[in-house]
């Protein structure tokens, strides 16, 4: 059961109300997912990604310490908080937000499926927000492939 305090919570799909671009990055994801793999950083490319370029952040996995670091922050991300994260760990976000950012990703990274969460974030005032923590895969020629979180946050109406 969650109450109006939760700050966020679990969802099993996408609200009907969903912003249509949330839902079609969603379905992006879907159409690139097989049975047997992620998506991969060439399937979730800048071009690929333009319609959401603003509202993605991606994160690296580092299984040496068990953490995500911000790589890459969407803009629309770095107005929402005012601040510049890159390079943060998912663990200092949380600590920082008092968020289950980490949680979120070793979810996404563990069942190699999307994650969804609808947030409350206080501006002026209460607004309901829809986090997509989606895994991808980034392959690299020779080296260990890299396990990556593309995160999204779109607001609700």
């Amino acid at each position: 059961m969650h109450t109006i305090l939760d700050k966020e919570f679990p969802l099993e799909a996408l609200p009907a109300d969903a912003p249509e671009s949330a839902c079609g990055l969603l379905e992006f994801w879907s159409d690139h997912a097989r049975a047997d793999a992620l998506p991969t950083r060439d399937d979730f490319n800048a071009q690929h990604l333009a319609p959401w370029i603003e509202d993605l952040s991606i994160y690296d996995y580092h299984p040496d310490i068990d953490d995500y670091q911000l790589m890459l922050e969407g803009e629309n991300l770095v107005a929402l908080t005012g601040e510049v994260w890159r390079g943060a760990f998912a663990r200092e976000l949380d600590s920082h937000f008092s968020t289950n950012l980490h949680a979120a990703m070793s979810v996404a990274r563990t069942t190699e499926h999307p994650k969804l969460d609808m947030l409350r974030i206080l501006d002026a005032d209460w607004h309901r927000w829809v986090r997509l923590v989606l895994p991808v895969l980034r392959k690299n020629k020779g080296e260990k492939d890299v396990f990556q979180v593309f995160l999204a946050v779109f607001q609700m109406p």
